[in-house]
């Protein structure tokens, strides 16, 4: 499905064979869908829930300039999040052979996963903070008053790549149920 808006919302439930939407001045929400899906708005909220890849290799990219994005058991294996102006949140689990990016210039990451997860994670922010309630060992920490970088791995770190990008936010790793963070 291929849908394209000026302004309003858009919702789509139950598309398989992938989604590409776009809503210049509104939200989108897809749910309950398969395929490769890339949505994206220039001022609005983006909500992913139970959505799936129809084959190996497709991709889920989630973009808006204003506006917070939120994936709710998303299982697909390469995810894209990045908002100009506005918070990512990530509730699932993360995939063997993933790569998962978020980003946000102006806004807090907050990524609800398994307490058995696996991952390597790569951080920077800028005025914000890091935590991880999650066992973590750090192999590179690096701050300065203009930005932070940092490295670690959460279990093994064999299962996926997390890149974790905010100017000015906050970067929390949760478990799930949990109401503490942004």
């Amino acid at each position: 499905a291929s849908v394209k808006i000026l302004e309003g919302n858009l919702a789509l439930r139950n598309v398989d064979g992938g989604i590409e939407a776009a809503a210049y001045q509104g939200d989108i929400t897809v749910e309950n869908s398969a395929g490769a899906i890339l949505i994206e708005s220039t001022t609005g909220n983006l909500l992913a829930f139970d959505v799936s890849p129809g084959q190996i290799g497709d991709l889920f990219r989630a973009k808006t300039n204003s506006g917070a994005i939120s994936m709710q058991k998303v299982a697909h294996r390469q995810i894209e999040a990045n908002s100009i102006t506005g918070s990512v949140l990530f509730d699932g689990s993360f995939l063997a052979g993933g790569i998962y990016g978020f980003q946000t210039s102006n806004g807090s990451i907050r990524v609800l996963i398994p307490e058995q997860s696996s991952c390597n994670i790569t951080a920077a922010y800028g005025w914000g903070s890091f935590n991880s309630e999650l066992p973590m060992k750090f192999s590179y920490r690096n701050e300065t008053s203009r930005a932070k970088n940092l490295a670690g791995v959460i279990g093994t770190g064999e299962s996926c790549n997390l890149n974790l990008t905010t100017n000015s936010g906050s970067i929390n790793i949760l478990r799930p149920g949990t109401s503490n963070g942004p």
